[in-house]
């Protein structure tokens, strides 16, 4: 749940919504959300291909190229700072970037844990995963702006019509 949310980047006046993943912080001491930054080349993608995209933006889930959809973005201007700046992802509770991205494997199951092949820093163990199955909650969403440079601006309750939050 700790991805769950609306995680924004504000610069001169313009937002854009981020990615985020689940990982480790080492200065918290527990499962934060950590940036995901596209990589290079889709970035750059993203970049050359940008004036092709006018009105409303791409859906993330219905889109196969993620370049595609990055591009259709509003607010693309904040990822092109974020990405200028050449810094390291960030923890985006504390800010530090003494984090460790975990990925859930896709074998996980509800019935079994799965290592993730992660050591656990504070003992001999290593990290694993379960699924909750068909368990889910409906918790009150977060919006969390942040600043370019990894942040935290501000917190607070996402309004029921969710695009107030550029407003």
């Amino acid at each position: 749940m700790v991805t769950f949310g609306w995680f924004i980047y504000h610069y001169k006046g313009v937002f854009f919504n981020f990615d985020r993943m689940v990982g480790l912080c080492l200065d918290c001491k527990e499962i934060v959300a950590v940036e995901d930054f596209p990589t290079k080349a889709v970035f750059e993608k993203a970049r050359a291909i940008r004036g092709e995209y006018t009105g409303k933006p791409l859906l993330k889930f219905l889109e196969k190229d993620y370049a595609r959809y990055l591009a259709s973005q509003k607010g693309f201007e904040a990822l092109e700072k974020v990405m200028s700046l050449g810094r390291l992802p960030v923890c985006l509770q504390c800010g530090s970037n003494a984090i460790r991205p975990i990925t859930i494997p896709e074998e996980a199951t509800d019935k079994f844990k799965t290592s993730i092949g992660l050591q656990h820093p504070w003992c001999s163990g290593t990290l694993q995963v379960q699924h909750s199955g068909s368990s889910r909650i409906a918790p009150a969403e977060l919006t969390r702006i942040y600043h370019v440079n990894g942040t935290k601006i501000s917190e607070k309750p996402t309004p029921p019509n969710q695009f107030d939050i550029f407003t």
